[in-house]
């Protein structure tokens, strides 16, 4: 049973991101100075840096690729498909208030630990929440 709920959300999963990929090329074919124009702005932010890396990491690229074209996905099915994915962050972020004040950053050596540990702390607090 676990198998086939894997392979269903893979298989959706799967469907969603290579109905993006399309929709990427038809807009890069369509108005391909107007796609680079918003590669380039986006090339630059931590996020897609962030989000390259990861789709580097999992491999998302041969898993896209493994086997026959999936169908593409419609409007519709398309936002769900992908509500999982886009509603993971709201679901996990605890209140913030938590804290109280959250203290002003610091330039410095160990900004970066910081971010980490902030990471840490929303995804435990997400592991606690989810077990209430």
């Amino acid at each position: 049973m676990l198998r086939q709920v894997l392979a269903q959300r893979n298989g959706r999963m799967r469907e969603a991101l290579c109905t993006l990929a399309r929709l990427g090329v038809a807009f890069r074919r369509a108005e391909a100075s107007r796609a680079r124009g918003w590669a380039d702005e986006l090339s630059v932010h931590p996020f897609y840096k962030g989000g390259q890396f990861l789709f580097d990491l999992l491999e998302w690229e041969d898993f896209m690729l493994d086997g026959p074209a999936p169908v593409v996905l419609e409007g519709a099915e398309l936002a769900e498909a992908l509500r999982p994915l886009l509603g993971l962050l709201g679901q996990v972020v605890p209140p913030l208030p938590a804290f109280g004040a959250l203290p002003p950053l610091e330039a410095g050596f160990y900004l970066y630990r910081d971010v980490a540990l902030g990471l840490v702390w929303l995804g435990l607090a997400g592991v606690a929440a989810g077990a209430r």
